[in-house]
């Protein structure tokens, strides 16, 4: 009895260790491990010794008596038990560790300073070995079975439905639009109308596949040039006759008349170039003043509101007055629907005036110094050329090629004022101071314009006989005009102003009121339009 007793407690304690999990077994932990990380390997034990684990360990019994062995009966058979020693892997397992080399630690790298780079180890080739194989674990398997790999099936079975359908719908797209293109060619190569007709002569009526070709490519050209050619064939009006003034002069806004530049902290801001003023009110009573910009009519026409708040500009123009061709503006001087021979381009952008640079006076570009003196020193030039009536202004330009013309300007007229004065001592200064001055310069005059005295000034021949020459007599005449016209806008200006104001705001008035009759006249009843107020009418009627 006592020996069956004590047998009950082992069995139980065996049957506890086999059934207790993998993980948690002994010899699952990293007993190499812990021999590795200790400071002294020899002198501790190992963690899991044999000692220690449970599975290896019996309880303890105590021994049998013979008495007791000899009286007790024989037990009844059992079945066969497991064997209380573990498996040979449980103890083979710490016996092959204990064998293992013990791991240098001193070899391992120094973390203190950061995690070393592996460049050096990878460019090596240590591991190519070992990418070979793991690309070759990763490249598909041609002709193997277990996959479904794309070279099995063609293409098109990879394709979804919605793809499909996207597909279809392009095509038909592009159907479309072949379709349309060659509607709209046979479209516009249609017969030439009476006025299409006179404007292209060159490509007559005809159902010949050629001609139809060169009809829709002429309207096709009329089509883009309607955007790059000027707005109106006429930029301006036709001259008047009674205007005193046969010359006209366009001049440019940007980089010429203001500056405008931007900067973080004040953002943009537009300064007036120094002379301006003078330049407009000194010039407008010699020439036709055209303001001929690039610059699109939405920012420019506030611009030249404040700048020129009395109008001395008399035309202005903006980037749809312009040409485009080649990538580039142009402002074509043909559409102006005057005589070149009587205009003067003056632009700081000679890619601007290309059309007709015989035309042209090239300043620098004036980037807002404002001690600049450069365009007020054209005023003596264009001054004479007016003084001295000529037929061409071309000519005029021209003899100045290749010349700052301010200074050789100034340089003629000092040559001429020497030899006028020469003949002024000489008393042989009759018609001297006006024809000869104008010769001397390489110029012809056609008829001058300071011939006939205004009343209250002096005789030219007067004049001359003092040693004034007739650019003298001219700048005499023009400043007191100016001076004159600075003193009436100086009395009546805020006048002109506020009459100019009140004036755009009756406009605007009067077109809204016609736009708003024009809009509720779809819904009034037309005996209220013919009588006005009904509540007027009853008045009238009591």
């Amino acid at each position: 009895m006592l020996s069956r007793a004590a047998a009950r407690p082992a069995a139980s304690l065996r049957a506890a260790t086999l059934t207790t999990p993998s993980a948690l077994r002994p010899r699952s932990l990293p007993a190499i491990w812990s021999r590795g990380m200790a400071k002294n390997n020899n002198s501790q034990p190992p963690r899991f010794s044999k000692s220690q684990n449970p599975v290896t360990q019996k309880p303890s019994q105590p021994p049998p008596s013979s008495s007791t062995s000899a009286s007790a009966p024989k037990p009844t058979p059992e079945p066969p038990k497991e064997p209380a020693h573990p498996p040979a892997d449980d103890l083979a397992a710490p016996q092959e560790s204990d064998q293992q080399p013990i791991p240098d630690l001193s070899k391992l790298p120094n973390l203190t300073q950061g995690i070393p780079s592996t460049l050096e180890y990878e460019t090596s080739g240590a591991d190519k070995s070992a990418l070979a194989a793991i690309e070759e674990e990763g490249a598909p398997k041609v002709g193997g079975g277990g996959g479904r790999g794309k070279g099995e099936l063609p293409a098109s079975a990879y394709v979804s439905s919605t793809e499909r359908r996207r597909q279809k719908l392009v095509l038909w797209a592009l159907a479309f639009t072949g379709l349309s293109a060659v509607g709209g060619v046979a479209y516009l190569g249609r017969d030439w109308d009476e006025e299409e007709l006179s404007k292209n002569p060159d490509v007559p009526n005809g159902w010949n596949v050629g001609l139809w070709w060169k009809r829709a490519m002429a309207r096709m050209g009329d089509t883009v040039t309607y955007y790059q050619e000027p707005a109106f064939e006429k930029l301006l009006p036709d001259p008047d006759p009674s205007f005193e003034r046969p010359y006209t002069l366009c001049i440019s806004l940007e980089d010429m008349l203001v500056h405008s530049e931007w900067s973080r902290d004040h953002g943009w801001r537009v300064a007036k170039r120094p002379g301006v003023d003078y330049f407009l009110h000194y010039l407008s009573q010699y020439y036709e003043i055209v303001l001929f910009t690039t610059v699109p009519f939405a920012n420019g026409e506030p611009l030249v509101r404040k700048l020129d708040p009395y109008r001395f500009i008399m035309w202005p123009l903006f980037r749809e007055a312009t040409k485009y061709k080649d990538g580039e503006i142009i402002k074509d001087l043909s559409y102006l629907n005057r005589d070149l021979s009587k205009v003067i381009v003056i632009d700081t952008n000679a890619k601007h005036v290309r059309e007709q640079p015989e035309n042209a006076i090239i300043l620098p570009k004036w980037t807002g110094d404002p001690k600049d003196k450069e365009l007020v020193s054209l005023v003596p030039l264009l001054e004479f050329i007016h003084t001295m009536q000529y037929d061409d202004v071309r000519k005029v330009i021209k003899s100045f090629d290749g010349h700052h013309i301010p200074t050789e300007f100034a340089r003629r007229e000092a040559l001429a004022r020497a030899e006028h004065n020469k003949r002024v001592q000489a008393k042989s200064s009759r018609g001297g101071g006006m024809s000869w001055l104008s010769s001397h310069l390489g110029l012809k005059p056609s008829n001058m314009s300071l011939m006939v005295a205004p009343e209250g000034e002096e005789n030219p021949q007067e004049a001359f006989a003092k040693g004034k020459m007739l650019q003298d007599i001219a700048r005499e005449r023009g400043m007191r005009n100016y001076l004159m016209l600075e003193e009436e806008i100086r009395k009546n200006g805020e006048k002109w102003l506020k009459e100019e104001q009140e004036a755009m705001e009756k406009a605007q008035k009067e077109a809204m009121k016609s736009m708003k009759t024009s809009f509720f006249g779809w819904f009034t009843p037309p005996e209220e339009q013919k009588g006005g107020d009904p509540q007027d009418g009853e008045t009238k009627r009591d």
